[in-house]
């Protein structure tokens, strides 16, 4: 999906996955692995256990909760505005796929935010991610295709990080 969106959406769509499959040995380790990275990034001379440990719950729950929250609305997205019947496992899988993206972003960041400061724009790729998403994978109409993006990439976007601003104020102290 970072190299070749297209083509991994191709290939995502001709392969059949199950729900736990993909829950259990793709998505949550993802999820598991960007939450160890916050441990990395905070081996500095400020570092706590108690705060990494605090980070990495934060960075942890602002995914998980962020994928069901994504998955839900834009399963209602696509009945309301796109006429098409619910399908929470098609979308789950979608959502999945473009969060893991973000959270291979955000691992990339956790190590090397200090060497490539620049880097703090690259979540902005999930939007050519969920392009070629609602293309090969969605097959969402192309005259309703940029409405679906521009919603798609709202959500996917800032769901994760609604909930992790949530939990900095469930968790003062922290800073961010």
């Amino acid at each position: 999906l970072v190299a070749a969106p297209g083509k991994a959406w191709q290939s995502i769509s001709s392969k059949e996955e199950s729900q736990a499959t993909f829950l259990n040995g793709y998505l949550y380790p993802i999820m598991g692995i960007t939450a160890l990275s916050v441990f990395v990034n905070l081996l500095n001379d400020q570092f706590t256990l108690e705060k990494a440990l605090k980070l990495m719950t934060i960075d942890f729950v602002k995914f998980f909760v962020g994928f069901y929250i994504a998955s839900f609305l834009i399963d209602e997205l696509l009945q309301k505005f796109f006429d098409r019947e619910k399908n929470p496992k098609q979308v789950q899988l979608f959502v999945g796929y473009t969060l893991s993206v973000y959270m291979l972003i955000t691992i990339f960041l956790n190590l090397f935010m200090g060497m490539f400061s620049f880097l703090r724009f690259a979540p902005l790729y999930i939007i050519y991610v969920i392009w070629e998403g609602s293309k090969y994978y969605m097959d969402i109409n192309e005259n309703k295709r940029l409405m679906f993006v521009v919603l798609s990439s709202l959500i996917l976007i800032f769901s994760p990080d609604i909930i992790e601003r949530f939990m900095f104020i469930l968790m003062p102290g922290l800073g961010n």
